[in-house]
């Protein structure tokens, strides 16, 4: 037996633009920027291969038929430890898909255990982490780690299961990071990452949540996001792309959730207005501003000076914000990868 683990964040888009007409998944994607998350999805993978050799009397053993596919078990828990069996099909498919091409063995067994420490379907870009951690894990227990090739094969599985469009080439970049060309990492996909601390804030309404394919498959919003997103984008395109362009991005990510139309949805703006509410009632607004993360129902305060800003002040939020029916957790960002984990 061999075991890999890995650990991958989540990610939040504030802005983005649509790029899914290409016919090969790897092509597909979208521009845009956001926020990598410190909080994801862990996971540990056990390798266990098929017994050759002696059986246990030491006699040489008759031939076989051709082995058939190994088993494949997985566990995903939530984040407060409790199963989550409908999370199970994701990983399975992985594994799957590494085995068509050949980069798993068919005879080798697996065991899978997931660990979400985020909600899914609520904007933070859990099924990409989950996707690049699995496929991380498994190649390091299966002996042959590759982190450029696992986040092709998140990236493609993504697609193929309508999941996001470039949270996998955000995660590649770590940090702040903006999204300059869309695709996969390390094919047509461009994207960097600017390093710096800030204490995050998500917020989401437990009762809510949005499948990417609802706004991405629909004309109408497509067209919408699209437009909205590369008018929010061009500011930020310009120039270099360092930490001192935090401010620009909490304008382009206001511009875009208004241009779109996404803040007027209902459940969204009577968060974002709740938000707003307890941030003007702690005397916080003045330090501190939300945003709509994209494209779940919920919201990141964020600090609008992060080199001014205390935890201690979002942990006063979390208690008013719960009473009022909504969760939230405070997480921080991740640093982008050094030239060995890319």
């Amino acid at each position: 037996m061999t075991v890999g683990e890995a650990h991958v964040g989540g990610h939040v888009t504030l802005l983005f633009s649509i790029h899914d007409d290409e016919l090969l998944p790897r092509r597909q994607g979208s521009r845009g920027a956001g926020l990598c998350l410190d909080a994801g999805v862990r996971v540990r993978a056990e390798a266990l291969p098929a017994a050759i050799g002696e059986d246990s009397a030491g006699a040489i053993p008759a031939p076989r038929p051709a082995r058939s596919n190994g088993s494949i078990e997985v566990e995903v828990s939530d984040r407060f430890g409790r199963p989550w069996p409908e999370g199970e099909a994701m990983y399975i498919t992985l594994i799957n898909d590494l085995r068509a091409v050949r980069r798993l063995a068919p005879s080798t067994s697996w065991r899978l255990e997931v660990r979400l420490e985020l909600p899914i379907s609520q904007g933070f870009g859990m099924s990409a982490a989950g996707f690049l951690a699995a496929a991380l894990a498994v190649l390091e227990a299966n002996g042959t780690p590759d982190p450029r090739y696992a986040a092709r094969a998140a990236h493609r599985l993504e697609r193929q299961h309508r999941g996001g469009l470039g949270d996998v080439l955000a995660l590649q970049a770590g940090g702040m990071a903006l999204r300059r060309e869309p695709g996969a990492p390390g094919v047509v996909g461009q994207a960097e990452g600017a390093s710096l601390a800030a204490p995050l804030l998500l917020v989401w309404q437990p009762d809510e949540s949005r499948h990417t394919s609802a706004y991405i498959d629909h004309p109408g919003w497509k067209r919408s996001i699209t437009e909205a997103g590369e008018a929010a984008l061009q500011p930020l395109l310009a120039g270099a792309w360092t930490p001192k362009r935090w401010g620009d991005l909490l304008e382009a990510a206001a511009v875009f959730a208004n241009r779109s139309g996404l803040e007027e949805e209902h459940e969204r703006a009577t968060l974002l207005q709740s938000v707003q509410t307890v941030l003007v009632g702690h005397g916080l607004a003045s330090a501190w501003t939300c945003r709509l993360c994209m494209l779940g129902v919920s919201a990141v305060v964020m600090p609008r000076r992060p080199e001014d800003a205390s935890s201690l002040d979002l942990d006063a939020l979390r208690g008013p914000l719960e009473s009022a029916g909504f969760q939230a957790t405070m997480c921080g960002l991740s640093p982008p990868p050094s030239d060995e984990e890319e």
